[in-house]
């Protein structure tokens, strides 16, 4: 993503940026429309947020850890399907609610990362597969996931 210079953003900027213009895209959705679904098998967009919510309370627990470790962490993956159903984001919270959980946990985890430094970046992280990535690949990816995601409820673009 670049920003309106033309420079490249970094991760964490990035993370900012979306954490600054997500909150408006995703209030244009109706509340109805937050909570229908294709098909059975397929999360509502309310649900789909919530699966972010979990993502990022995953992933600021991860960052935490590898921060403050001296040795390479070793992360899982989580139960993503079960996670967002014993959560019931669809009956037990509101959209506007979900809108406002997704940016606070996604500004807890952007303090995490703003409060590390480029050594922290390169520590090495082991996979459930034992793969070895950095946390700053991790981080990426993170983000990545985050959007792919959010282009799945917001029709705008979120690069702008």
């Amino acid at each position: 993503m670049k920003n309106k210079g033309g420079i490249e953003m970094s991760v964490v900027q990035k993370l900012e940026h979306l954490i600054l213009t997500i909150p408006s895209c995703l209030e244009e959705n109706a509340e109805e429309e937050a909570l229908q679904k294709t098909n059975q098998e397929s999360w509502s967009k309310q649900e789909i947020l919530g699966h972010l919510c979990d993502s990022a309370t995953n992933n600021h627990m991860r960052f935490v850890k590898i921060k403050l470790a001296s040795d390479p962490v070793r992360i899982e993956k989580y139960q993503q399907n079960q996670w967002v159903a014993l959560h019931g984001y669809s009956t037990n919270y509101t959209y506007r609610e979900m809108i406002m959980l997704w940016t606070l946990l996604n500004r807890q985890l952007l303090y995490v990362l703003k409060n590390g430094s480029a050594e922290d970046l390169a520590k090495p992280v082991i996979l459930d597969d034992e793969i070895t990535i950095t946390l700053g690949w991790l981080i990426e990816d993170y983000v990545n996931h985050l959007l792919h995601h959010m282009k799945q409820i917001i029709v705008k673009s979120l690069t702008e």
